[in-house]
């Protein structure tokens, strides 16, 4: 058995004026701190990030602290994916740098873990400037191939208390069993956002469960690592929720998946025209259905291979 119960794994970006919360909620962890390590990878940071985490891995924390620097931009999955290489945990627990966890999150994810020992674990994410709202209670898929946060800046009115198995668990706190990853976390290619979606939609396939943990509360300042309104956001996602759809989907949706990209597009420079929306938008989604279209014929294949697992 590993030494320890949890690897915390956190992905920082330009994440210094958030980083500080998040590492001193873990330090104020009910759960033993020999029991888990923090482990934080540094994406080329340029706001004084890696000097930050100089000085605070060489002040005493309840736990074993390692740091690392990219020289480059990993992006969220490659980042997490190097984390995973270091990690000697029983559960690799991904964590944004912007997030609080309650006191009691690592001791519930350890009861939830011994009751569902075979799945990964989804925290109760809340909203940071508004904690009687949720941002997440594990993901749900459209009918058009997308994934969406159950509960989304709904009320926390007890509805989503009794817990249970989810679709995926939203990456910004998310537990998986070390002993289920024959590989990477994440697909390396989608860089950014859409990685969780990819994720819970491969181990659905593999017979391997996802269970929401509502216990196991995270307060999340959503956007604030790059803005759900930024022209990053929109390529990433739009890109990346049509290739997981071609490669993971049923046929329906996986053909349906590229002429929903391509509408979307045609709908945001129309309404960029008229002024309704913002033009780096439309061209952010016009890019996407360019970079997509080059990545296709390697969806396609990708998803042979998937078929041919099963």
């Amino acid at each position: 058995m590993s030494e320890y119960r949890f690897s915390v794994l956190i992905v920082n970006f330009n994440g210094m004026d958030r980083l500080s919360a998040c590492l001193k909620s873990l330090a104020e962890q009910t759960f033993p701190g020999e029991r888990f390590d923090v482990l934080v990878l540094d994406n080329a940071s340029t706001d004084g990030s890696p000097a930050w985490l100089e000085r605070f891995a060489g002040s005493a924390q309840p736990f074993r602290f390692r740091w690392f620097l990219s020289d480059v931009n990993l992006g969220f999955a490659g980042g997490n994916n190097r984390l995973a290489e270091q990690a000697e945990g029983e559960y690799f627990v991904l964590l944004n740098p912007d997030t609080a966890a309650d006191p009691f999150w690592l001791e519930e994810l350890d009861r939830s873990a011994r009751e569902h020992p075979d799945s990964a674990l989804a925290s109760k994410l809340v909203l940071l400037g508004d904690p009687q709202r949720l941002n997440s209670t594990g993901l749900f898929l459209l009918r058009d191939g997308r994934g969406a946060d159950r509960g989304f800046r709904q009320i926390d009115d007890g509805r989503y208390e009794a817990g249970g198995e989810v679709f995926a668990g939203c990456a910004a706190a998310l537990a998986i069993p070390k002993s289920q990853l024959n590989g990477p976390i994440f697909d390396e290619r989608l860089f950014l956002y859409c990685e969780d979606l990819d994720l819970g939609w491969r181990r659905r396939l593999a017979g391997l469960r996802t269970v929401f943990c509502p216990r196991a509360v995270i307060l999340h300042a959503v956007g604030a690592g790059g803005s759900i309104a930024s022209p990053h956001y929109w390529f990433f996602s739009e890109r990346n929720r049509a290739l997981v759809a071609v490669v993971l989907g049923d046929p329906s949706l996986a053909m349906f998946a590229p002429l929903g990209l391509l509408l979307r597009a045609i709908r945001a420079i129309a309404m960029a025209s008229i002024g309704r929306e913002p033009w780096p938008k439309a061209i952010a989604i016009l890019r996407a259905v360019a970079s997509f279209a080059l990545r296709l014929p390697r969806a396609i294949a990708d998803r042979y291979v998937e078929r041919m697992k099963r």
